[in-house]
C-alpha cells in the first residue's frame, strides 16, 4: 500500500507553491519521488520552494491566462502526470450588502478562473497520453454559510462542481480529479484575512478548534497528506470527489 502512495517517476506542477499549503503539497510531492514545478506570482517564493526540494520553478499569476499556457504548456509538453491546483486568495470580509463588485471578480478569478486556466493548460498534454490526476483546492466554506464570505465561499463552491464536470468528461480518458477542502489551516494568508493579531491569535485559534471534534486546527503538511493521496495510484478508483480535511467540522452526506 505504500509504494502505491509513491510518486516516483512523475511529473507535477503545484500552484501557490511558495508558501502555506502549496508549499508543503509541492515538497511532500517530491518527497514522494516526483519531479515538481512549482508556481507561485512571487518569484522569489517560487525559487526558493522549488530549490528546496531540487525542482523547477516558473513565476506565473494563474489569472494571466497567456502566461500559464505559456509556462504550465512548455512543462506538460516533456509530459505531466499531476496538476495540484493550490494557489488562491481568501476572504473579502464584506456582507452580501456591502459586496465590492471589483473585489468579487479579483477573488473569483484567482480562485475560479486561475484553476480553470491551469487545467486547460495541462489537460491536452494528459489526455494524449491517456493519464493524469489533477487536484483542486476548495474550502470547507463550501459547506459552512459563513457571514462576511461570500466572494469567497461562492468561488470555491464553482471549484467543486468545475472538479465534479471536469471528473465526467475526462474520465474516459484515464484522468481523474478530485479536491480537496480543507478545515481552518493557520496559514500568512489565512490569518492576515481574519485580521488575527498576535494579541488575539490564540483566542482565534481556540475558537476554530472547538468548532471540530478532533479539536484542532489542521496543518500545512495535513492537507498535502490528503493531496499526495489522491495524486497517487492509492485512489486510482476515486474520482469527482470532493475529500472534506476538516476535523469533522462539516459531514455532509
Amino acid at each position: 500500500m505504500i509504494e502505491r502512495l509513491s510518486l516516483a517517476g512523475r511529473r507535477a506542477i503545484v500552484t501557490g507553491a511558495g508558501a502555506g499549503l502549496g508549499r508543503a503539497t509541492a515538497t511532500l510531492f517530491a518527497a514522494a519521488g516526483a519531479e515538481v514545478l512549482c508556481v507561485d506570482r512571487n518569484r522569489d517564493a517560487a525559487a526558493e520552494a522549488a530549490e528546496a526540494i531540487g525542482g523547477s520553478f516558473a513565476a506565473v499569476d494563474v489569472i494571466d491566462r497567456l502566461a500559464v499556457r505559456e509556462e504550465l504548456g512548455a512543462f506538460a509538453g516533456h509530459g505531466v502526470d499531476i496538476l495540484a491546483n493550490i494557489a488562491g486568495v481568501a476572504s473579502s470580509g464584506e456582507r452580501v450588502e456591502d459586496m465590492n463588485g471589483a473585489r468579487f471578480e479579483q477573488i473569483f478569478a484567482i480562485n475560479f478562473k486561475g484553476t480553470l486556466f491551469c487545467i486547460q493548460a495541462v489537460l491536452p498534454a494528459m489526455i494524449a497520453a491517456r493519464r493524469g490526476a489533477i487536484v483542486n483546492m476548495v474550502s470547507s466554506a463550501i459547506d459552512l454559510a459563513i457571514p462576511t464570505n461570500a466572494s469567497y465561499s461562492i468561488s470555491k463552491a464553482a471549484v467543486a462542481m468545475l472538479t465534479k464536470v471536469l471528473a465526467n468528461e475526462v474520465g474516459p480518458d484515464g484522468i481523474r480529479v478530485n479536491a480537496v477542502a480543507p478545515g481552518f489551516v493557520p496559514t500568512a494568508l489565512s490569518m492576515e484575512a481574519a485580521g488575527a493579531v498576535a494579541a488575539d491569535r490564540t483566542a482565534y485559534l481556540d475558537r476554530w478548534a472547538k468548532s471540530a471534534p478532533l479539536g484542532r486546527v489542521g496543518s500545512p503538511e495535513d492537507i498535502a497528506q490528503q493531496c499526495l493521496y489522491l495524486a497517487s495510484d492509492a485512489s486510482s478508483f476515486v474520482t469527482g470527489q470532493i475529500l472534506r480535511a476538516n476535523g469533522g467540522t462539516t459531514m455532509p452526506w
